[in-house]
C-alpha cells in the first residue's frame, strides 16, 4: 500500500475530498495517478534553481506524456497564466503535442476544459490559463504574444532552430519565475549542446533512453529497435545520446 493510499483511508480526508467541487476532484485525481505511475526520469526537477527542463531520451521513452502532464499541471495549478507549447510544425503541434495519446487533450480531465480551438491551437482551462500552440517553423509568430513558460517538442528537429529559440524565448517574461519543458531526442545541434553544458546553472538535464519506458511499447516496435543496437543511430534514436559526425558522444 502506497502512502496515498494511507491517505485516502483516513475518514477525515475522504470526507474533505468528497465535499470537494467536481473539478477539483479530478484535478487531484489526474496529478495523483499520474505521479504513482511516472518513471523517475518523467518526474520534474526538484528545486527553484533551474528555469528550462531539457529531457533528451531516445524514442518511446515518454516525452511527450511527460511534458503534457507537467504543462497541463503548471496551467491548472497557476489560474490566469498562458503557456506556449512549440514544435517543428504547425501538424505536429496539433496532431502530436495536443491531439496526440500522449497530448495535453489526452491527459487533461475534460472537466478543466473550457473550450480547443484546433484552427488556433488554443486551449483554454476553466482557471483562466491558455495554452497557446505556436510551429517553430515559422519563427516570427513568437513576436507579440507573452508567456509563463512552455514546452518545446524536438527541439533538434526545428529548421530555423537558432532563430526560432530566441524569438521564442523572447516572450517567455511572465511572471516571477519563468519555467521551460524541452523534449527531444537529440543531434548535436550547436544549441543543444550548449543547453546541455549548461547544465546545473539554469538547465536541468534529465536522460533516458527507450528501454526505460520498453513494457509500454508494442511488441514489434520492441523488436524492430534490436536491429539498431550498436550503430550510431541507435546510440542515437534509443539511447539519447548526441553523435557529432565522427562518432563521439557528447553526453
Amino acid at each position: 500500500m502506497s502512502a496515498l493510499d494511507d491517505l485516502l483511508s483516513d475518514p477525515e480526508v475522504i470526507r474533505k475530498y468528497k465535499s470537494m467541487p467536481a473539478e477539483y476532484r479530478a484535478a487531484f485525481e489526474w496529478r495523483n495517478k499520474w505521479l504513482l505511475q511516472a518513471h523517475d526520469h518523467q518526474i520534474v526537477p526538484t528545486g527553484d534553481w533551474w528555469s528550462i527542463w531539457l529531457m533528451l531520451a531516445g524514442r518511446g521513452a515518454g516525452k511527450t506524456r511527460t511534458a503534457a502532464e507537467e504543462l497541463g499541471w503548471w496551467a491548472w495549478s497557476q489560474p490566469n497564466t498562458r503557456w506556449v507549447v512549440a514544435a517543428p510544425t504547425s501538424s505536429d503541434v496539433r496532431s502530436t503535442c495536443y491531439e496526440g495519446e500522449s497530448g495535453l487533450l489526452a491527459v487533461i480531465p475534460q472537466e478543466l476544459i473550457k473550450d480547443y480551438n484546433k484552427a488556433l491551437h488554443e486551449l483554454y482551462l476553466i482557471n483562466g490559463s491558455l495554452i497557446k500552440g505556436i510551429p517553430a517553423s515559422e519563427p516570427e509568430r513568437f513576436r507579440g504574444p507573452q508567456f509563463h513558460g512552455g514546452w518545446f517538442d524536438e527541439l533538434a528537429a526545428w529548421d530555423y532552430l537558432q532563430t526560432a529559440w530566441d524569438m521564442a524565448l523572447f516572450g517567455i517574461r511572465l511572471g516571477k519565475r519563468t519555467r521551460l519543458i524541452c523534449t527531444t531526442t537529440p543531434k548535436p545541434k550547436d544549441l543543444i549542446i550548449d543547453l546541455v553544458d549548461r547544465n546545473g546553472d539554469d538547465v536541468a538535464l534529465t536522460t533516458a533512453s527507450t528501454y526505460v519506458n520498453i513494457d509500454n511499447l508494442a511488441e514489434s516496435f520492441q523488436k524492430q529497435i534490436l536491429q539498431y543496437e550498436g550503430t550510431k543511430l541507435g546510440r542515437q534514436e534509443i539511447h539519447a545520446e548526441i553523435i557529432d559526425q565522427i562518432g563521439r558522444a557528447h553526453v
